[in-house]
């Protein structure tokens, strides 16, 4: 993806021979090129994903979590609107108390995933009563994301998974657990994006688990997270769009199937960026090759 940052718009006339990449810091040669201007692209399929509005011990002002959104779902439509006619849209949640779960299966239809988010923001009784307790939510929300991989896996074709996370990302997970996460996301070629409300301060550094779970997730898979208030929420759902609409898909051939992680650079040529000298790219840090 790519940024002007003049602009702050997408570069939309980028040519094969602007890029370079490189491998585990090799050079490989690109084998093939698609430009989301063109219609070249994967449809995507975008996964708007929350948290149940509970109450918890370790988030006693649920805004910190998803709440924020409540009250606010119609203010993405404009964003959806602008999804290409061959984009599906799916909701998903999760609970601390053990539930994930897809509320919509991805569809065509713009309207019907406004009111299924409404319905799934409205609160819910269940209180924590335990530290323990939150373990079942970190576990939850693994589940949640491996039914958003395995809807993408069994689709024909198979369409670019992109989860966006409306939650302000008070979170942690074990990072062991954290990173295999990421490897599985790695695998499908998804991205995951995050729209945070820009009210709530940020999460401190946690000691034992690794903080701040979906800015993490995001990072690692060329993916961003916003900061927004709630009249710019729609704002910053269409700049994730924007930036999935106009992507690049370069294809080469790894050197090796080998499923672990290789280092992963993409990069400007030098003549490029001597014509795009306010141009930056974003890309995945990392890949997994696998048959």
């Amino acid at each position: 993806m790519s940024l002007d940052t003049k602009t702050g718009l997408p570069v939309k006339d980028f040519k094969r021979g602007d890029f370079e990449l490189l491998d585990n810091n090799r050079p490989v040669a690109i084998e093939t090129f698609d430009s989301g201007a063109q219609f070249d692209t994967r449809p995507v399929v975008l996964w708007m994903v929350v948290i149940c509005n509970e109450r918890s011990i370790l988030a006693p002002n649920p805004a910190i979590r998803s709440a924020s959104f409540m009250g606010h779902e119609y203010a993405f439509k404009p964003a959806l609107d602008l999804l290409d006619k061959n984009d599906h849209i799916g909701i998903a949640h999760w609970c601390d108390n053990g539930e994930a779960q897809i509320d919509l299966i991805p569809t065509s239809n713009r309207d019907e995933p406004i009111s299924t988010l409404a319905r799934t923001l409205l609160p819910m009784s269940f209180n924590e009563t335990s530290l323990t307790q939150a373990r079942h939510g970190e576990l939850a929300c693994q589940r949640m994301i491996h039914m958003i991989l395995q809807n993408a896996d069994d689709s024909n074709p198979q369409p670019l998974p992109v989860i966006v996370f409306l939650h302000s990302d008070w979170t942690g997970m074990p990072k062991d657990e954290l990173n295999n996460l990421v490897n599985d996301v790695l695998e499908t070629s998804g991205v995951v994006f995050g729209i945070k409300d820009q009210r709530v301060p940020d999460m401190g550094p946690l000691q034992v688990e690794q903080g701040e779970v979906f800015h993490y997730l995001a990072s690692e898979t060329g993916g961003q997270y916003l900061a927004a208030t709630p009249k710019r929420y729609s704002a910053a759902l269409e700049e994730i769009l924007l930036q999935l609409h106009f992507r690049y898909q370069l294809g080469f051939q790894p050197p090796a199937l080998d499923r672990t992680r290789h280092t992963l650079t993409v990069r400007l040529t030098k003549q490029a960026r001597q014509r795009y000298q306010s141009v930056r790219v974003r890309s995945r840090p990392e890949y997994i090759p696998s048959p």
